[in-house]
């Protein structure tokens, strides 16, 4: 008689185990949806190509992404152009009248975390925002993706730059 109280045990445990294992790989599965900001699962389902700009040197001036019609303008404004200071950026958009604008930053060849910066609107097609990003001892390379939401679609830029 003492078999069948530890073989219902065991049989308790298993599906103990496999039930726990449904429920983390559940929660695995759906974090990446509800880590989302409000928003965003249904505009990432319209993206579509990313528009490059050319290697940027911020210190020169703004950068400048198009494709067609559509011109994205970004630059920065800050007494240092360096980590860890604020930077002052600011898009200027022409071809369309996004009524969104932010722009997600990237390290290039290191994650760096989730920096991300929303723009204010300044203007006709202009928005403008401050962000301080991490950093290293050395120059390191970074992606600006700016986002444009015009009427629930995104358009997505990228612009590579070097912050000391």
């Amino acid at each position: 008689m003492t078999a069948i109280p530890d073989s219902r045990r065991a049989v308790a445990k298993k599906y103990g185990v496999v039930a726990l294992s449904v429920l983390i790989l559940g929660a695995v599965l759906l974090f990446p949806k509800l880590y989302q900001p409000a928003g965003r699962a249904s505009e990432a389902l319209l993206s579509g190509e990313v528009i490059s700009a050319p290697a940027c040197d911020f210190a020169q001036g703004a950068c400048i992404a198009s494709r067609g019609e559509l011109n994205l303008e970004l630059a920065v404004e800050a007494p240092v152009l360096a980590s860890y200071q604020p930077l002052n950026f600011s898009l200027k958009v022409s071809g369309m009248e996004p009524d969104t604008a932010r722009i997600e930053f990237e390290g290039v060849d290191m994650f760096m975390g989730v920096n991300e910066l929303a723009l204010l609107p300044a203007g006709p097609g202009q928005f403008n925002g401050t962000l301080a990003l991490p950093g290293h001892a050395h120059a390191m390379a970074w992606r600006a993706r700016v986002q444009l939401v015009q009427a629930g679609t995104l358009v997505e830029s990228a612009f590579q730059f070097d912050l000391k």
